[in-house]
């Protein structure tokens, strides 16, 4: 009787064992099939044929007096030839080369400058050479004073965003901010404008923008595509605290059939005061910014 209870013990505990076991392989099974899924990153084949693995979909504002990173960026930049080189360090002591990077919207490198007075915005992919930790550019102020510096890269390792960040203070003064609500804008003959804007706009709350790009006679312009979009778009508030790097709706929320056509973007910032937006597209090969200002209530 005695062997018969222990048999039957033995018989549940492995039964129950095979039910975790089973379950545990069913939750694998429907877990995504790749790091990228499980960190919400859109696996791309992009128009090169190369895999894009972890392509940020993030539509919200990155708050670096909130949120760090373990990434130290250093920065050298000559005034008289324009020239630059940046690294990156990370906490344990090692630096990340360009075959520790994967693609990100077509590129392993986003490098954004913005200036005091947020006039003068920049977006730059510097260059790389493989076994080389030092990223080369040519950057151009058009202001005087010091430029925040983001740089956006998705490590191979651990498939998930870095953005390092710093200072470059170029000589001279800077200019003052000004603001004024700002939908409109005409740049080297393209109209840009911001369609659906409410009157009132509230923090912590997603509103959806289309973009509209025409010529001078109102007509809609063939725009090139541009990091595997017809647009992007960054928005900085007044503080410089942080950014939005903000891509087409359909990128973002996976419906990329359609994204070259619908310049839809989903703007939400945490806090208040003035925001600065930067619409970028591209014709014959030349980068061209919209510039738009928002109040957050």
């Amino acid at each position: 009787m005695k062997y018969l209870f222990k048999s039957n013990q033995t018989k549940w505990v492995i039964a129950i064992i095979t039910l975790i076991f089973v379950a545990l392989y069913a939750l694998m099974r429907v877990l995504p099939s790749s790091d990228c899924g499980f960190l919400h990153y859109e696996e791309i084949v992009n128009d090169n044929g190369e895999i894009e693995f972890c392509a940020t979909n993030s539509a919200g504002f990155i708050d670096l007096s909130q949120l760090t990173y373990p990434v130290d960026l250093s920065m050298e930049w000559d005034a008289a030839s324009k020239l630059g080189k940046l690294s990156f360090e990370m906490d344990g002591g090692h630096f990340l080369y360009p075959h520790d990077l994967v693609l990100t919207h077509t590129k392993k490198v986003h490098l954004l400058f913005i200036d005091e007075s947020m006039e003068d915005y920049h977006h730059l992919h510097p260059k790389l050479e493989d076994f080389n930790k030092d990223y080369s550019f040519s950057f151009n102020p058009l202001n005087g004073g010091k430029y925040n510096t983001y740089v956006e890269v998705v490590p191979k390792r651990t498939r998930r965003q870095l953005i390092a960040s710093g200072s470059l203070d170029v000589g001279g003064s800077p200019s003052p901010q000004k603001f004024s609500r700002k939908i409109e804008d005409l740049e080297k003959g393209l109209n840009f404008e911001l369609i659906d804007v409410p009157g009132e706009i509230q923090k912590n709350k997603d509103y959806r923008f289309k973009l509209e790009v025409t010529d001078t006679e109102g007509r809609p312009v063939a725009l090139e595509t541009i990091m595997d979009a017809k647009a992007h778009m960054v928005a900085f508030d007044a503080n410089r605290k942080g950014f939005a790097h903000m891509h087409p709706y359909e990128e973002t929320f996976g419906a990329r059939e359609s994204q070259l056509e619908d310049l839809s973007f989903i703007f939400n910032v945490p806090h208040q005061g003035w925001y600065r937006l930067f619409a970028q597209v591209q014709l014959n090969g030349v980068p061209i910014y919209g510039q738009f200002d928002l109040e957050v209530n």
